[in-house]
């Protein structure tokens, strides 16, 4: 069961099946994104790239991947882009670590507060010193 549409412009006809038109067509896109954003298409996606990610195929083109330079570039700016986070993680430990420790010694909030408002400052002079040096040493100027 075919029918004949032409070609674009060429005036041949093709002779495409009902399976291949409604593939083709919006409805089917429809279908098939509609599929993909429920619940059982999600699972499937997420078996089968847990599944692919084990095959020798899969670990060739993530390995492609990661030697091409957008895999490098991709690399590096989710690197740079989270560095901060972990900054902030070792204010907040260095705080937490010192504000318990005092308040539990003292029981006194204030004086807690200021001792893991030290212990953050001091994290952060030790990175920013730690930032500086690396950037003297990156950067260094061409003598002729």
């Amino acid at each position: 069961m075919g029918f004949k549409a032409s070609d674009s412009g060429s005036g041949e006809a093709l002779d495409i099946s009902h399976d291949k038109a409604y593939a083709r067509s919006e409805k089917r896109k429809a279908s098939n994104k509609a599929w993909a954003q429920s619940q059982r298409g999600k699972a499937y996606h997420k078996a089968y790239q847990k599944v692919y990610a084990q095959t020798e195929k899969g670990k060739a083109a993530k390995r492609a991947y990661e030697q091409s330079e957008k895999g490098k570039a991709s690399r590096k700016a989710y690197n740079q882009s989270h560095q901060g986070n972990y900054e902030r993680k070792a204010y907040r430990k260095a705080y937490r670590k010192a504000y318990d420790r005092v308040f539990k010694n003292t029981g006194d909030k204030e004086q807690a507060r200021i001792a893991g408002r030290q212990a953050s400052a001091f994290i952060r002079e030790s990175n920013k010193a730690k930032n500086n040096e690396l950037e003297s040493t990156s950067i260094s100027p061409v003598l002729p």
